[in-house]
């Protein structure tokens, strides 16, 4: 997912975990950021997680923000390959949110 008209510059890689309001759980969207660029080397198994990593480090990122990004990043990836998972159709829309005063 990216934001903004043409060419993106940062890449959302999102899971969102949708829940039941009766059920009392509230829905979760996790997600990470990688450049354009990575998109399809995260696709075909062949991102580099170290790599990211480092650049987590060098950028001043705490152990617990790269712990989190790593385990959510290897279950995405885990999930697309053992599923198989390719695009097959993109969208674009713009959306209009409205909100009660309150």
């Amino acid at each position: 997912r990216w934001y903004g008209t043409g060419e993106p510059e940062l890449v959302f890689v999102e899971r969102k975990t949708h829940r039941d309001s009766w059920t009392g759980e509230v829905s979760v969207k996790e997600r990470f950021i990688i450049s354009p660029k990575e998109v399809p080397l995260l696709l075909s198994g062949k991102f580099d997680k170290a790599a990211k990593i480092e650049q987590m480090r060098a950028k001043g990122k705490s152990q617990q923000e790269i712990e989190d990004w790593n385990s959510l990043a290897s279950e995405i990836i885990q999930a697309i390959n053992s599923k198989q998972l390719v695009p097959t159709m993109r969208s674009q829309y713009m959306r209009t949110a409205f909100q009660i005063k309150n």
